[in-house]
């Protein structure tokens, strides 16, 4: 991995620590279902970029 790599993950996971808190706590009858539609939306998404994305096979 680059700098730049490790960089953007180090700011993912600091996003996620001020985040993540404050959802659960709101959400907390309804987390699981909130985590499984986030997740299912974010792999939608980055199928997407890279199928139709500028880096085509």
């Amino acid at each position: 991995m680059s700098e730049t790599d490790w960089m953007s993950l180090v700011a993912l996971l600091m996003v996620a620590v001020l985040v993540v808190p404050a959802a659960l706590r709101r959400n907390r009858g309804v987390v699981l279902r909130n985590a499984a539609l986030w997740l299912a939306l974010s792999v939608a998404l980055v199928w997407a970029y890279d199928r139709f994305g500028p880096f085509g096979n």
